[in-house]
């Protein structure tokens, strides 16, 4: 059996570091109804955790629709994040920030099946 450093197995058995971000003008729109967004990630930095909650804040406050695309590249890793997508063929040629909710990568063809959120403009 392999040994695990014990230092590291202490830091995997701690509790996640969390920030809390609530946007007003989610609060405004959606009162009580407003939902609450949780992600777990590898982001270590406070003032990152800080920006991407934001980020995820702004995104999630605005009514969305759910779109799937083949994309160029591996997305797992993105799931639960905001990134931004290029895809001529969808009309997102300037690009558009989406917030991915699942991945399928492809490695043998260098593409990914992503299902994302956007806003509904």
């Amino acid at each position: 059996m392999a040994s695990v450093d014990p230092l590291f197995a202490q830091w995997l058995q701690s509790a996640q570091l969390s920030v809390v971000q609530e946007d007003a003008g989610v609060r405004a729109r959606w009162g009580d109804t407003a939902l609450t967004v949780e992600r777990a990630t590898t982001i270590a930095d406070k003032d990152d955790a800080n920006d991407q909650a934001d980020r995820i804040a702004a995104f999630r406050g605005e009514p969305m629709v759910e779109d799937v695309a083949e994309l160029p590249g591996a997305f797992e890793s993105s799931i639960g994040e905001v990134i931004t997508v290029e895809h001529p063929d969808l009309g997102y040629e300037n690009g558009v920030d989406v917030f991915v909710t699942g991945a399928n990568d492809n490695r043998a063809s260098g593409t990914s099946r992503v299902t994302f959120l956007r806003r509904l403009s």
